[in-house]
């Protein structure tokens, strides 16, 4: 089986496609290469559907002074691009690792998921999921408080990335304190100083780029 073939079939958004139907999809998958901090999207980028393959993405908006904020950080297995179709895209998505990506037309993209209740109602459940996270986001962006910022932000990657473990929870993708900060609309040194507090006064525990708190403690303060 080739690479595609056995990647498609890995994404839960086609599991339940017959491998009939995973081969025809194939055939209108272009596998592309970004090396690190490569832009893949464009806001006036809006015929395509991106399958992440390999490597790490991130999903950002300029603000009118030109301040980066980043919506989202994608992983294997996630699929992106302008899905909309009145509303114009307003975000980038640039490669932070050396990335391999599926391409497909929007419309061929579409066309496959009306073909496939299952996987309309996956898709559903994932936009409707994205909704809830990108409100959570504007809300945690609204505070005044940093520290609410840092402490959002964390409970939100550790519902996303977090392993759990008895009464504690590992956020298992490295981020750098930038690409946090970034999250948030905050300085790397303002995160980094927020970041030594929490340590500091054991709320949470890192050990590199990992790290590892009670979800129960980290939303009380």
């Amino acid at each position: 089986m080739n690479s595609k073939l056995w990647y498609l079939k890995q994404l839960n958004l086609f599991k339940s496609l017959p491998q009939k139907e995973v081969e025809m999809l194939s055939h209108n998958l272009v596998m592309k290469e970004y090396g690190k901090r490569k832009v893949i999207l464009e806001p006036e980028d809006s015929d395509k559907v991106f399958i992440l393959k390999m490597g790490r993405v991130e999903i950002y908006e300029l603000t009118p002074d030109g301040k980066k904020i980043i919506v989202d950080i994608l992983t294997p297995g996630n699929v992106f691009g302008d899905l909309g179709v009145e509303e114009t895209n307003e975000n980038f998505v640039e490669a932070t690792t050396n990335s391999l990506v599926c391409v497909m037309k929007k419309q061929e993209f579409f066309e496959m998921v009306s073909k496939n209740l299952a996987v309309s109602y996956q898709l559903i459940r994932e936009l409707f999921q994205k909704t809830v996270e990108d409100k959570k986001t504007v809300a945690a962006l609204a505070s005044d408080s940093l520290l609410t910022k840092v402490k959002n932000l964390l409970l939100r990657l550790a519902k996303r990335y977090g392993e759990k473990k008895e009464n504690t929870v590992t956020i298992a993708a490295k981020f750098t304190h930038e690409e946090l900060a970034d999250m948030v609309g905050i300085s790397r040194p303002t995160m980094t100083e927020l970041l030594n507090k929490l340590d500091r006064i054991g709320v949470i525990k890192r050990v590199g780029k990992i790290i590892t708190f009670d979800p129960r403690k980290l939303a009380e303060i």
